[in-house]
């Protein structure tokens, strides 16, 4: 009787907990001056890729539709079926979906045509935006800037990633391996573990692997990250290819040497949830890739093999020092939308702080691209575990002051960064050398170079 009047009670906190966070979240947006009410029983639609962030909205949005009385149509799909989908729409100026999931590379894809809608104006409008409760000052400028293009904002951030180097520090420490701050070290520190591995007849762990797919997302990561280390651009501030440099060439060459020498043999095939997988299984002694990943490294019903076992560091520096990209996943308008402004009023309310706050708590496997959200004192507590101490310092670092949007924008830069990837792989097979590869890419992009008028 005692047990099951203290379940009850236990049922009963839970329930309340939920009640009272849910009630607080809707109270903190009826004290704001935004009518939230204007538009109820209007109907608005999303168009979503399958990720974390999707989930997030999944999860959350019927507070949305209690909030305002507006009815939110979902339809989620697979990366690439995503990417394919959101072209049709957008360049089809179809009206069935308001709001898209978006980022920078692929905003710039679609701002040539008009297809996207700035922003500004619904940002700058009190009878749909409380400028003090929003705080806009309060994302951090990084992820805002990269949503502008020639002073316009075309998307809201929801979820940044900067890049890492993970490692197994067990297996480090086990040879005597510091853990790698520049790319010679990487190679050497990878060359180490390959010689413990083969003392000790293992043969199942690679020392290094890294995403290889050809694919915007590949080049997007861990080597722009080195490009831009090494001192170098895309283009240079007059629209000129500017990555055909001794400094780049040489780097490209010692990069695919380390995968060649010491990564998985079918590297041109592998996406990024592959190398978290080989990381997870305790296949891997060191990946780079997104530094949100932190939770799920240390998440005890998918990682048993790594937790307490694997530590961050900064991708490797270079002569110009560290620099990291990003990927900001965000939500934009269609400018073809025949429901803007209710629209408007879920990207508001998706992207402010009590709603982000709340999906950090409860789905923290992403980096929140609010200040106060990153340093609420909860959020705090739980990443500080992540990765034995490294990873939250690292984290924080990347969001104010190493990373930050590599590329220059360009509604070309999805076709760039697959030639580019392209160009990497025949380096790698050693079809080609990285002199010819990169000279080949710094010629081809004289067709790809960005419109005069977004050069700043």
């Amino acid at each position: 009787m005692v047990k099951k009047s203290f379940l009850a009670l236990v049922t009963f906190l839970v329930v309340f907990v939920m009640v009272l966070g849910v009630a607080f979240a809707q109270g903190s947006f009826e004290n704001t001056k935004v009518n939230w009410k204007q538009f109820e029983g209007e109907s608005i639609s999303l168009l979503l890729c399958n990720h974390p962030m999707q989930a997030t909205f999944d999860a959350l949005l019927g507070q949305f539709e209690e909030l305002t009385g507006i009815k939110v149509n979902v339809l989620t799909l697979p990366e690439q079926q995503f990417f394919e989908r959101q072209t049709v729409v957008l360049t089809g100026k179809s009206p069935e979906f308001d709001i898209v999931m978006s980022s920078p590379m692929l905003n710039w894809k679609f701002i040539p045509g008009g297809f996207l809608e700035p922003l500004n104006a619904y940002l700058e409008d009190p009878t749909l935006t409380d400028a003090d409760f929003y705080d806009i000052d309060d994302f951090f400028p990084m992820t805002i800037n990269a949503s502008k293009v020639a002073g316009k904002l075309y998307a809201l951030p929801y979820q940044v990633e900067a890049y890492t180097l993970y490692y197994r520090s067990d297996i480090l420490d086990k040879y005597g391996v510091t853990p790698p701050e520049t790319l010679d070290e990487l190679y050497e520190a990878a060359k180490k573990v390959k010689a413990g591995f083969d003392a000790d007849g293992i043969t199942d762990i690679l020392p290094f692997t890294c995403r290889g797919i050809k694919g915007a997302g590949t080049a997007n990561s861990a080597y722009i990250s080195l490009v831009a280390s090494y001192g170098a651009k895309d283009f240079d501030k007059d629209g000129n290819p500017a990555m055909y440099t001794p400094e780049i060439v040489a780097m490209s060459d010692l990069w695919t040497k380390l995968i060649r020498d010491f990564g998985p043999k079918d590297w041109a095939n592998l996406d990024w949830y592959d190398v978290k997988d080989a990381f997870i299984a305790g296949k891997a002694a060191m990946i780079i890739n997104a530094d949100h990943w932190g939770a799920e490294l240390d998440d005890p019903a998918i990682a048993q093999n790594i937790i307490g076992k694997w530590k961050a560091i900064h991708v490797p520096k270079g002569p110009a020092g560290i620099k990291s990209n990003i990927w900001a996943w965000s939500i934009a308008m269609n400018a073809a939308s025949e429901k803007k402004k209710p629209a408007w009023l879920f990207m508001e309310w998706a992207s402010s702080k009590p709603v982000m706050l709340e999906a950090s708590l409860k789905y923290n496997k992403q980096t929140p691209v609010r200040n106060s959200v990153w340093n609420n004192e909860e959020i705090i507590k739980r990443t500080s575990e992540w990765g034995q101490g490294t990873c939250r310092p690292l984290v924080t670092k990347n969001l104010e002051e190493y990373a930050a949007l590599q590329w220059t924008p360009n509604p070309n830069t999805f076709a760039l960064s697959e030639l580019w990837q392209e160009q990497l792989q025949r380096i790698w097979t050693q079809e080609v050398s990285a002199d010819d590869a990169i000279k080949e890419v710094a010629n081809r992009a004289i067709r790809l170079a960005p419109p005069k008028d977004w050069l700043q």
